[in-house]
Parts: structure tokens; C-alpha cells; sequence
């Protein structure tokens, strides 16, 4: 009882530029606790993925990759389905698909970020609203007591700090949170990018009958050589 007491107060030290600093700080935590979760639901393993596609390409079984896409949870399994739907067009065709999946897939991943980025800029001018507050109060006590001893001054020089350091910590967080979700955004697309084009070199070799240097896609090896060694 005795932190919630203080935290209370402390709330009530800071004045009414409190409240507003800790709505903000709820729904930043909100938003970074909704990022976590969408991020936790996306595909780990590319790789992996790539290559039960490319085992069911090489045994010419799309409707066997497309199930895989299904059901695997994320965006990713989601974007390449959209290319293996389309995996009998040539090359251009389906990379322009991949790329139209990639682009509307990627409004998903900077949900809300730009909340968390306004909080981040503006959290401060509001704690420095509050220290302005703070600094008149105390100045109008000192005019209405005619002095200007310490505890005259202490409670609008106390909300001035107060609001500071919740602007500064509330921006703080904020700032950190939405760098590492930029971070994490930028290095997720980029990895969706690469299996995408990795997913439309499979097909398009895989429809000319070629196969290609890659350990994601092993197609059947041709007889043609051993026939030819025989005579």
C-alpha cells in the first residue's frame, strides 16, 4: 500500500499534466505489448519453410504448397501463397504478385507505430507544460504570501520537476520501443523480400524443367545422364 500511496501523491504533486502523461504512458504500453504479440505470431524459420515449398514444387505439387502456407501461422506463409497461386505464369508475373503481397502486408507490420512515435516527441513539451505550470504557481504563492521562502515555492517548484521527469521517462521508453520496432520491421521485411524472390526463382526454373543451385529446391534428378553413361 505504502508505493501506491506514494505513487498517488505523486500524481497529485504533478497536477492535472499528470493524468495526461499517464494516459499517454498506457497507451504506449498498450501498443508495445500488441507489437510484441503480432511480432510472437510471425514465421521464425524462412528457411525451413522454403524448403517444404520447394520440396512440394520440385514433386510438382502446388496445391501441397499452398497447404503448407496455410497452415503455417504469420504473414509471411500468408505473401508466398499469394505467389504459388500464380505459380503456372512466368517469372515477371509472378515477382510482380510477390511484390503487391509484400506492399500490403507491410501496413501490418508499422501498426501503430506512429502513436508510439508521437508520444515519444511530444511527451516532453508536455512535461515541460507542466514545469511552466508549476514554475507560475509557485510564483503566484510568492505573490500572494508577499515572500518568497522555501516553503512557500516548494509545491509549484515540486510539480515543475515532477511533470519533467514523467515527460522525460514516458519519452524515454517510447523512443527505445519504437526504434526497436523499426529495427525488428526493417530486418523482418527484408527477410520477407528474400524468400519471396528465392519463391519465384523456385517456380520459374521449376516451369522452364531447369534445376537450380539452391538447397531449398531439389527436384528429381533427369535419367537422361545415366543412359547416356550406360552406352
Amino acid at each position: 500500500m505504502d508505493f501506491f500511496s506514494g505513487f498517488f501523491e505523486l500524481i497529485k504533486q504533478g497536477g492535472p499534466i499528470m493524468i495526461i502523461l499517464i494516459l499517454m504512458s498506457i497507451l504506449a504500453v498498450a501498443i508495445v505489448i500488441e507489437r510484441l504479440w503480432f511480432f510472437a505470431q510471425q514465421h521464425g524459420d524462412s528457411k525451413a519453410l522454403l524448403r517444404e515449398l520447394g520440396a512440394k514444387i520440385a514433386a510438382d505439387d502446388i496445391p501441397g504448397a499452398i497447404k503448407i502456407c496455410r497452415t503455417n501461422k504469420g504473414m509471411l506463409p500468408r505473401i508466398l501463397e499469394f505467389g504459388l497461386q500464380r505459380g503456372t505464369k512466368n517469372r515477371a508475373d509472378i515477382t510482380d504478385a510477390l511484390s503487391i503481397a509484400l506492399m500490403e502486408n507491410l501496413n501490418q507490420l508499422e501498426r501503430n507505430l506512429g502513436i508510439i512515435g508521437t508520444i515519444a516527441v511530444i511527451a516532453p513539451f508536455v512535461g515541460l507544460l507542466g514545469t511552466v505550470l508549476g514554475i507560475i504557481r509557485a510564483f503566484q504563492d510568492i505573490a500572494l504570501k508577499g515572500n518568497s521562502t522555501p516553503a512557500v515555492v516548494a509545491a509549484g517548484v515540486g510539480e515543475a520537476l515532477v511533470t519533467t521527469a514523467a515527460g522525460l521517462g514516458v519519452a524515454v521508453i517510447s523512443v527505445i520501443f519504437f526504434n526497436y520496432f523499426k529495427t525488428r520491421i526493417k530486418a523482418y521485411n527484408q527477410e520477407m523480400i528474400v524468400a519471396a524472390n528465392q519463391l519465384a526463382e523456385m517456380l520459374h526454373f521449376h516451369n522452364v524443367g531447369e534445376p537450380i543451385p539452391t538447397d531449398l529446391y531439389q527436384p528429381t534428378a533427369p535419367t537422361r545422364p545415366a543412359a547416356a553413361a550406360a552406352k
